[in-house]
């Protein structure tokens, strides 16, 4: 009996991760800062919370992002929500080549030869 009552309450509080869960703004935003705290790499950060608040409009959860997440002042919005989209679509590949495309995106040093000029 006391294994039936902890599995229902474990399915409980995963609630929110199943799929056409909408939830309240306020729960949603609490657990978009907490992923974007608890993941250190942006795109892990970004992927956690796209993945599982699949039903918020990307423009809002990019908002939610912008906000816990430093790493992202120097984008717009718009710019958040592209990197959403290449998350979606293409992965960690896609995301790296969306970063590399926007105008405020860390620039690579040089592969450590001193004679070439940027």
């Amino acid at each position: 009996m006391a294994d039936a009552a902890q599995d229902e309450e474990g399915r409980d509080e995963l609630a929110w991760l199943q799929p056409g869960h909408r939830a309240a703004p306020a729960d949603a935003l609490c657990r978009i800062q907490l992923l974007c705290a608890a993941w250190p790499e942006l795109f892990a950060a970004m992927f956690l919370v796209l993945a599982t608040h699949q039903e918020l409009p990307r423009d809002m959860l990019a908002a939610a992002i912008k906000q816990f997440r430093p790493d992202l002042d120097a984008y717009s919005r718009e710019d958040v929500v592209s990197l959403l989209t290449a998350i979606w679509n293409g992965g960690k590949s896609g995301f790296d080549a969306v970063l590399r495309t926007r105008a405020n995106s860390p620039k690579k040093v040089s592969g450590g030869f001193s004679w070439v000029k940027e």
